[in-house]
């Protein structure tokens, strides 16, 4: 077989358009915020990076466990970077940062929820990609259903590679922009 398979076409596509999303988020932050006499506005609350460099880490480690082709420890470690995201947004909150606070708030949420929802769905593309993994390893059928079953596996271990290595650079991205420059 020669050429990229439609899946993998189709994944590839899927992070082009999301790329375009997430840029056009990105763009319209940074518009605002060079227009802006001060950033972040007088009397808004400064992010810090503690927790959120933490979930960056979190996020990094997951990215090299997908790459190496640990799905669920990838799993598991994307589900604690959405519960250490969900914390951040309390702690923000009550700190006074919201949706209401203007421009700020409203595009700090904006982009971090659309990551997050963008996590969630990686989260799913990597539970059907395990449960293709886990398919495969079954012993009762047949050498050829098993070969053919293995390959069906690994390919849906790449098509969440890729889709995970996105959410991650687009997180390093958002990090970079919200929280240190």
């Amino acid at each position: 077989m020669t050429g990229v398979s439609n899946n993998r076409l189709g994944m590839m596509l899927l992070v082009g358009t999301e790329t375009i999303l997430f840029s056009t988020f990105i763009g319209a932050y940074l518009v605002l915020r060079g227009a802006a006499v001060t950033w972040p506005p007088f009397g808004t609350p400064h992010l810090t990076a503690g927790l959120s460099s933490i979930n960056t880490a979190v996020l990094l480690v997951s990215s090299l466990m997908i790459w190496r082709r640990r799905i669920g420890l990838t799993f598991i470690l994307g589900s604690l970077f959405l519960l250490l995201q969900v914390f951040e947004f309390h702690r923000l909150y009550a700190r006074g940062l919201t949706l209401q606070t203007g421009t700020y708030g409203a595009l700090f949420y904006t982009l971090v929820t659309c990551h997050g929802l963008h996590v969630l769905g990686g989260l799913a593309i990597l539970t059907y990609a395990l449960s293709k993994q886990q398919a495969a390893s079954s012993k009762q059928e047949h050498r050829s259903l098993l070969a053919a079953r293995r390959s069906l596996a690994s390919d849906w271990a790449g098509h969440a590679e890729i889709y995970w290595h996105f959410v991650t650079g687009v997180w390093l991205v958002l990090f970079s922009i919200l929280y240190i420059v």
